[in-house]
C-alpha cells in the first residue's frame, strides 16, 4: 500500500500489483483455473490436469511486455488473458460474471470485445 498524507489523515490506495492478485484470487477461489505467463502454443499445457468443464482463464507469455508478466505492471498498459468457456455464442456464463465482476471489485477495467467466446479478455492496467 502506498500511503498519502492529507492533514492529519492518512489516505490509502492500493498498488496495480495488490488490486490484481487480489482479483485473481477471488476468481481462483471462485473454482476457476487462473493462470499466468503460461508458455503454451497449442494450450495443452493450460489444460494439463483440468476436467473438461472447469473454466479457466490464461495469459500466453507471448502476449504483452516481459515486465508486467513478472509483476511490474506499471511499465505496460494492458495484459490479455485467453479464456474457455467464459461465454457461448448466447452470452456470458456464470464464470464469466465472476471474472469481471472479480476485476470490477478491485477497480481494473477489463475490455472485452462483444463478450465474444473468441475474444481475449484485455485488462487495463491502469
Amino acid at each position: 500500500m502506498v500511503a498519502k498524507g492529507k492533514g492529519n489523515k492518512m489516505e490509502q490506495t492500493e498498488t496495480l500489483e495488490v488490486r490484481m492478485e487480489r482479483a485473481l484470487k477471488a476468481i481462483r477461489r471462485a473454482g476457476i483455473v487462473a493462470r499466468r505467463n503460461v508458455m503454451s502454443c497449442c494450450r495443452s499445457c493450460v489444460d494439463l490436469g483440468l476436467a473438461g468443464n472447469v473454466p479457466v482463464i490464461w495469459h500466453f507469455g507471448g502476449q504483452g511486455n516481459r515486465a508486467a508478466i513478472e509483476g511490474n505492471y506499471a511499465t505496460f498498459s494492458s495484459m490479455y488473458f485467453n479464456h474457455d468457456n467464459l461465454a457461448t455464442a448466447e452470452g456470458l456464463t456464470e464464470a464469466g460474471k465472476v471474472v469481471l465482476k472479480a476485476f470490477e471489485d478491485n477497480g481494473i477495467t477489463v475490455e472485452w470485445q462483444d463478450q465474444s467466446p473468441y475474444k481475449c479478455l484485455e485488462v487495463i492496467l491502469k
